[in-house]
C-alpha cells in the first residue's frame, strides 16, 4: 500500500513554486518554496473579517513588515471586502477573478492590478493553504524613463526652498540620492562630521551604507549634531520625538517647485533619479552609484544608463547640414545654403497662424452653451439667489 503524501507545492502561473512571506527587514534566509504554510483555518464558516484580519496582521507583524506594507495588505482586503461581500471562508476563484476584471474595468493602474493580486495570493493561498490565484499572472511593467532635472534646475529648486531646513531637506534628497522614508528617519548621530559622512541606517533591508555629505550641507550638519542629542531626528515633526511626515515633504518639494518656471512632474523619486544620473554622467562607475542608491540588484541602477544620451551620438540632420555646400556648375549658388542652412526659408514662430479660436463669424451654438453655464453656475452654485430669465 502506497502511503506516499502528495507533497506538490502550488506554483505561480509562470511555472514557479510559490515562496513563504518574506521581508528584507526580518533577517531569515529566504527559503525556495513553501509547502503546508497553512496558518488560517479558511473552512470555518464562523471566522469573520474582523477576526481573518488579525490573524494576517499577527503574521505580518512575524515577519517583519513595514508598517506601509500592513496598510496595504488592509487597504487592498478592505477593497476586496467591499465588493464580494461574502465571508472569508466563501472566496472562490471566480470571485477573485471578478474582482481583478473589475479593477482593470475601471482603468486602475497596472501597479495596483499587481499588488492585489499578490495580496491576495498571500492570504488565501500561501497563509490560508488554498490554490485561488495560481492562474493569475502579474501584468506586464512599462518601462518608463523617469523624470530628470537639469543641473540648472536643480539650482533653481534648492534657491526657491524657503528656510534652512527646507534647503537641508532638498539638499540632502537630491545630493546624496536618498528616498523619502530614509531621509525622514536620519538622526544627529548618523552623522559623523569630522569625517564628512552620513550613514543611512537599516535602509533595503538590513544593510547600512555610509555617503559623503556634500560640502554645502555640511557646516550646517556639523552645527546641529554639535548642539541637538544624538538620538533626535534631524527634521523634527510637530510632536516631540517624531519625524517629519512624507507628507509633509512632499508639500515642501511641492511649493519650492511651484515658486519656479519648472514644467515637469517633479517628485522626491525625481531627485534621487536626477541624483544616479548626474552621477553616470560625471564618470562615476555604475558599481559607485549601486552602492550608493543602495540597490540589491545592478539591473536596478543601469536602467539609469537609458537616460543617458551616448555622447558620440548625433543628428543625421546636423550631419547633413555640416556637409551642405554651395553648389557647382551653371547654376548660381543657393544664398541660403551658403550658410549651412538647410531650408531655403528659417524657421520662423511667428509666421505659424494657429486658428485655435474663430472670431471671424458668429457661433450661435457656442454662445447658447456659454449662457446655459452661467445660468447652471450662477443659480446653483453661487451664494447669491437669482432667476433665470428667458432669452
Amino acid at each position: 500500500m502506497n502511503t506516499t503524501r502528495d507533497l506538490r507545492t502550488p506554483c505561480y502561473a509562470g511555472g514557479s513554486p510559490y515562496r513563504p512571506l518574506y521581508s528584507p527587514h526580518s533577517g531569515r534566509s529566504r527559503p525556495r518554496d513553501c509547502r503546508r504554510d497553512k496558518v488560517i483555518a479558511l473552512s470555518s464558516p464562523e471566522l469573520g473579517w474582523a477576526r481573518f484580519w488579525e490573524i494576517i496582521s499577527s503574521q505580518l507583524e512575524r515577519h517583519a513588515y513595514s508598517n506601509s506594507s500592513r496598510e496595504l495588505y488592509r487597504n487592498v482586503l478592505r477593497g476586496f471586502y467591499r465588493k464580494a461581500r461574502c465571508a472569508p471562508a466563501s472566496v472562490t476563484g471566480e470571485l477573485i477573478a471578478a474582482h481583478l476584471n473589475r479593477l482593470v474595468a475601471e482603468h486602475y493602474s497596472w501597479n495596483w492590478i499587481g499588488m492585489n493580486i499578490s495580496v491576495l495570493r498571500s492570504v488565501f493561498d500561501k497563509l490560508g493553504g488554498q490554490a485561488l490565484a495560481t492562474r493569475f499572472m502579474t501584468p506586464k511593467r512599462p518601462m518608463h524613463l523617469p523624470e530628470i532635472l537639469s543641473p540648472g534646475e536643480i539650482r533653481q529648486l534648492l534657491a526657491a526652498a524657503t528656510t534652512t531646513r527646507d534647503q537641508l531637506l532638498l539638499g540632502l534628497l537630491y545630493g546624496c540620492g536618498l528616498k523619502v522614508g530614509e531621509v525622514r528617519q536620519l538622526t544627529w548621530s548618523a552623522v559623523d562630521a569630522q569625517r564628512g559622512h552620513i550613514r543611512v541606517r537599516h535602509a533595503r533591508g538590513r544593510n547600512d551604507r555610509t555617503l559623503p555629505i556634500p560640502p554645502e550641507l555640511l557646516p550646517v550638519l556639523k552645527a546641529g549634531a554639535e548642539r541637538c542629542p544624538p538620538a533626535d531626528y534631524i527634521f523634527q515633526g510637530r510632536v516631540a520625538g517624531t519625524p517629519l511626515s512624507a507628507r509633509m515633504v512632499q508639500l515642501i518639494l511641492r511649493k519650492a517647485v511651484n515658486a519656479t518656471n519648472i514644467l515637469k512632474t517633479v517628485t522626491c523619486m525625481t531627485l534621487r533619479h536626477s541624483f544616479a544620473v548626474h552621477c553616470i554622467e560625471k564618470g562615476d562607475s555604475i558599481r559607485a552609484v549601486q552602492e550608493a542608491l543602495g540597490h540589491e540588484s545592478v539591473d536596478t541602477t543601469l536602467l539609469y544608463e537609458r537616460c543617458i544620451l551616448p555622447r558620440d551620438a548625433t543628428s543625421p540632420l546636423d550631419r547633413l547640414r555640416q556637409q551642405t555646400t554651395p553648389p557647382t556648375g551653371e547654376n548660381e549658388p543657393n544664398p541660403q545654403a551658403s550658410d549651412g542652412s538647410l531650408f531655403d526659408k528659417p524657421l520662423s514662430v511667428t509666421e505659424c497662424e494657429l486658428p485655435f479660436r474663430d472670431t471671424s463669424s458668429r457661433n450661435p451654438a457656442r454662445e447658447f452653451y456659454s449662457l446655459l453655464k452661467t445660468q447652471i453656475i450662477g443659480r446653483f452654485l453661487c451664494r447669491r439667489r437669482g432667476t433665470i430669465r428667458a432669452g
